[in-house]
Order: structure tokens, then C-alpha cells, then sequence
């Protein structure tokens, strides 16, 4: 028995061993953890405003903008999906531009590829290049250094603009004349070398199988400021101008209207200047009863001398003064019918 225990206690070290090993080797090791924070080993380019065609001639605040995307190339940043900042290693295509935009003072910057395509196209003006397969296309006309470009399908996305890489197109090298570009990539290359990270890159379209597009160009609202669009002259001439109508000479003052003045007025104004005749129209033809005074005797004649007044002669205004005595007015033709009467009723009774 105790031969049996010490037999045990001389295999049991050796049995544990052996099982700690086939442990060990069934076990798998645990790996190591990326860091999600830090970006892949940078292979970044760079070149100098000397290098860039015309850089002189750019505005001011592209020049600015310029120089400080190369700044950002002597950097060594590698590309780092959802960063745009420097201090972090390394930023993505949209945070890059995010930074540089940020940097200029612009605000309201958007910061994903498709929102800044939406804010170019509703802020200043966005030159879309579907049938485009070259440079040499028309609809490469408006694009200048400093513009932002933008592509569709470079990943895989749910976006309803499926614009998913933005970068700043920087001009033409003069050396080659080749059009170039800054921003953040894993995978494209400059001068045929591959590079990744915040660098410069060659400007190239995708390929035609490619399903990978470029969806167009435009400034960076903010930028530059917004030039007056020319307006286009019409085919219709300015209407002519008449010349403005002579004004009529002014009428003389009127004359104060005066007065009517009444016949009667007339007739007497004439009675009262010695010689003169008053205008009065021929009263028709009448028998006028000259008045007779009565003589004492009662005798009364039974035919009273009658005088008639021929048309074409007026009758006359005048009497014959009687002394110092004014001639009586010249009576109406009632007051001479009621003489008449009373003459007639005299005879009437004389007989």
C-alpha cells in the first residue's frame, strides 16, 4: 500500500504537467487589439506652389487655400476613417477638406462628401459631369483651382446622393500639365506610385467599367466673394425715345365777362345824351289815340283825331317841352285803352 502512494506521488507531477500542455495547445491566444484610433503607415506626396501652373494668377483666398493643403502634405498623416483632425494622425477625405475649409475662416461647413455637394449646388453653383471622358470636355470649362470635387460609389452607402469622396482640385503641374489634386485616400497614386494618406494625388476619371463616377465640381461658398452674373443684352432694341411735346403757348388772360346789359338799360342810356336815338325794334302797326283835354263848352267832337306810326320811322323819343314842364312818360298801352274808355263814356254823356 504504501509501496502504491509513493508510486502516485512520483507520476501525479508528471501527469499535471502533460495535461497543462494539452491546455495550452487546445487554447487559442487572444489577439492583440486594433486600435480603431490609429491610422495605417502614411506614403504621402507633396509639391510646392513653384510646382502649380499659374499660381500666381490665382485669387487670394485660393492661394491661401492652396498653401495650406500642401502644409498639410509635409504632415505625414495617414488616412483614419472619421477624423478630421491632425492631432489625431491622420483624417478621411470629407474631414480633410472639413479641416482646410474650417481653417479659412468659412463657416455652416458641412461635414460628409454628400452634404458639401448639397451645400455647393444650393450656395454658389454645382457643374455636374455625367457624359464627361475626358478633360478636354465642355463640361470642364468652369472648373478652377480651389473648386471642390466630388464622386459617387467609392464605397458601399445608403446616402440618398450616393456622393462619398471629396477632395480640392489644386491645378496643373507645369512640368507634366497634368491636373492635380489634394485631400485624404487609401489607394490612389501619384506620379504612378501608390499613396495613402493626406497627400497630393493625380486627377484621373474612372473608368468606363468602372462603377465608380465623377459627379462634378464647384466653389466653396464663402470663398471667394459671389461676382454679379452678366446680364445678357436682348435682341430687342431700346425702345426710342420720343421727344417731349412743345408746350402750348399760354392763352392771353380772359376778359372779365361783363354784365349783360338789358335793353331798357340801352334805351335809357341813350334817352339821357342829347341827339341820340335809342335802338329799339319797330313795334307792329297800332292806332294810337292822341289825348284831348275836354273845352268848357260840352260839345265833345265826335271823330278824335288819330295819327298812325308808319314801320319803317321809330317813334320818336322826344316831345316838345312845354315850358319849364318835363314831357310826361309815354303812357302803356292799357293806361291808352282806359282813356279811351273814358272818353268814349264822355261822349256818351255830352250827348
Amino acid at each position: 500500500m504504501h509501496s502504491f502512494t509513493r508510486l502516485l506521488l512520483v507520476l501525479l507531477p508528471a501527469i499535471s504537467f502533460s495535461h497543462a500542455e494539452v491546455v495550452k495547445k487546445t487554447t487559442p491566444e487572444p489577439k492583440e487589439e486594433v486600435k480603431k484610433d490609429t491610422p495605417p503607415p502614411a506614403a504621402v506626396s507633396t509639391v510646392s506652389i513653384d510646382d502649380l501652373s499659374g499660381f500666381e494668377t490665382y485669387p487670394k483666398q485660393v492661394q491661401s487655400l492652396v498653401q495650406s493643403a500642401l502644409a498639410l502634405t509635409r504632415l505625414e498623416l495617414g488616412y483614419l476613417f472619421g477624423s478630421h483632425e491632425p492631432s489625431k494622425g491622420g483624417m478621411d477625405c470629407s474631414g480633410t477638406v472639413y479641416h482646410v475649409l474650417k481653417f479659412q475662416g468659412l463657416k455652416d461647413v458641412p461635414r460628409q462628401s454628400d452634404e458639401m455637394c448639397q451645400w455647393v449646388e444650393k450656395k454658389t453653383q454645382l457643374h455636374l459631369t455625367p457624359t464627361a471622358t475626358s478633360f478636354d470636355s465642355t463640361e470642364f470649362t468652369d472648373l478652377k483651382p480651389g473648386d471642390l470635387l466630388f464622386w459617387t460609389n467609392t464605397t458601399e452607402t445608403k446616402r440618398k446622393l450616393p456622393v462619398t469622396h471629396v477632395m480640392i482640385y489644386l491645378g496643373k503641374l507645369k512640368k507634366t500639365g497634368k491636373p492635380t489634386v489634394f485631400g485624404a485616400s487609401d489607394g490612389r497614386s501619384f506620379a504612378g506610385q501608390r499613396r495613402s494618406g493626406v497627400s497630393v494625388f493625380d486627377f484621373h476619371l474612372p473608368k468606363a467599367e468602372s462603377t465608380t463616377r465623377f459627379y462634378g465640381y464647384g466653389p466653396a461658398p464663402g470663398l471667394q466673394p459671389v461676382e454679379a452674373k452678366p446680364v445678357i443684352a436682348t435682341t430687342t432694341p431700346p425702345p426710342i425715345e420720343k421727344p417731349a411735346p412743345t408746350p402750348a403757348p399760354a392763352a392771353p388772360p380772359a376778359a372779365a365777362e361783363k354784365p349783360a346789359v338789358t335793353k331798357e338799360e340801352v334805351r335809357k342810356a341813350v334817352a339821357s345824351v342829347p341827339g341820340a336815338k335809342a335802338e329799339t325794334k319797330p313795334e307792329p302797326k297800332k292806332t294810337v289815340v292822341a289825348e284831348t283835354k275836354p273845352k268848357e263848352t260840352p260839345t265833345v267832337s265826335t271823330k278824335p283825331k288819330t295819327t298812325t306810326v308808319k314801320k319803317s320811322s321809330p317813334p320818336s323819343t322826344t316831345t316838345t317841352k312845354k315850358k319849364s314842364t318835363p314831357p310826361p312818360p309815354p303812357k302803356s298801352e292799357i293806361e291808352r285803352k282806359i282813356d279811351n274808355a273814358v272818353n268814349s263814356v264822355r261822349r256818351f254823356l255830352g250827348r
